[in-house]
């Protein structure tokens, strides 16, 4: 999507005194308007996470900002719902869609869903049958959370961004329109590159988050230019193809410069600055940095090897 006006660059500018949104309705409302001016899912989400006064509502807009990158007119707040209770590799999805006389009929439950309980659309990933390798084929669907046959449990807080809920969504029986099955294989054009995708718009939006603190702590310049610099490496990266090895090779140096960043004593600095209940949720917080670190290196090593 081509922007207009807004440009990612602008978490540099603005009042750097100007009081930061502390709430998840006031971080979504100005995610969408950002939206609405022309921005991209990704400027959208550095220019609102600048503005939050937690990384938890950093996260909260870079989450939806991928899956608007990765599928064409959304709605949100959405939710994809992948993990189940063996997992969410391929072979762990055991969530059907079958052919029905109107479409399919969806039947499963997802274990683990980010937001499930606040969306009102859900992308659902389910197996319809098996490839001719013996791998599972998978789809994705998207419905509405309200429509019959879904349900809903909420789970408890999370010991780290307790303001992103997460729910189990169960499917009994659920009707599912032939146009609300998405174009493609489930796996490799939703599933498998949505990891990457989140990456990006999560990493840069927590990128942004502390560089809107540092900013309004007054502090290092030097500081704020070398996350600057890595917003900017993933401001490429995005326009890249998520199943690109040197994408992955990219963003895992970006991500280690960001683990060093958070860890060194200019960022200290910004810490003993900012105000008492902002520096102890980061502190209860930073663990989403390191959220799926085990895949991330994973996922590196195997593009480092095809590459040579």
């Amino acid at each position: 999507m081509n922007e207009t006006g807004l440009s990612f660059l602008d978490v540099l500018t603005g009042p750097a005194g100007a009081a930061p949104i502390s709430t998840l309705t006031g971080a979504w409302e100005a995610y969408q308007s950002k939206r609405n001016t022309g921005a991209s899912p990704f400027s959208a989400a550095v220019l609102v996470a600048s503005r939050v006064d937690r990384l938890g509502f950093a996260f909260a807009v870079g989450y939806p900002a991928a899956l608007q990158q990765m599928i064409d007119g959304v709605v949100l707040p959405s939710a994809l719902c992948v993990t189940e209770a063996s997992g969410n590799s391929p072979r762990a999805i055991e969530s059907t869609l079958e052919k029905s006389v109107d479409g399919y009929e969806l039947r499963g439950a997802k274990t683990f869903v980010t937001f499930g309980n606040l969306a009102k659309m859900l992308i659902v990933v389910a197996k319809v049958g098996d490839k001719s390798d013996g791998r599972p084929d998978l789809a994705v669907v998207q419905i509405p959370a309200d429509r019959p046959g879904v349900s809903l449990q909420g789970l408890p807080e999370t010991p780290f961004i307790p303001e992103v809920s997460h729910a189990s969504v169960y499917f009994e029986g659920v009707q599912v329109r032939s146009d609300e099955r998405l174009p493609g294989d489930g796996y490799l054009e939703y599933v498998k590159p949505f990891r990457t995708i989140e990456d990006i718009h999560v990493i840069g939006a927590a990128l942004a988050y502390l560089i809107g603190l540092s900013r309004r702590t007054r502090s290092s310049a030097t500081l704020i230019s070398e996350l600057s610099a890595d917003l900017a490496a993933l401001d490429r990266l995005r326009d890249g193809r998520p199943l690109d090895p040197r994408v992955h090779v990219a963003l895992h140096g970006v991500h280690r410069r960001v683990m060093r960043a958070v860890d060194d004593p200019a960022f200290a600095e910004v810490l003993n600055a900012a105000p008492p209940d902002e520096r102890d949720r980061w502190d209860r917080d930073r663990a989403l940095l390191r959220v799926a670190s085990k895949a991330r290196d994973a996922r590196f090593e195997r593009a480092a090897q095809e590459l040579g």
